[in-house]
């Protein structure tokens, strides 16, 4: 399990690296704005996944989890 410091740094780069010009914010709606898209996804639960050191059951997501890097690390960055 990695700091939530650490967790948001990862998950910065990987919007960014999506994003190409946008300016990203933790509070920013992704998918919304369309910053990130549904292919994005699955890397996106790999990702988390490997942050928090436990897989992540998808039949328990629900909507907004993925809102922003803020509710990610609310929702992922904790102990599984």
């Amino acid at each position: 399990m990695r700091s939530e410091t650490e967790i948001r740094a990862e998950l910065r780069t990987f919007v960014q690296r999506h994003a190409g010009q946008v300016a990203v914010t933790d509070d920013m709606p992704l998918f919304t704005l369309r910053v990130l898209r549904s292919v994005h996804l699955p890397e996106l639960i790999i990702l988390l996944e490997r942050l928090r050191g436990a897989p992540i059951d998808v039949e328990q997501l629900r909507m907004g989890d993925f809102d922003g890097i803020d509710a990610m690390v609310a929702r992922f960055g904790g102990n599984p």
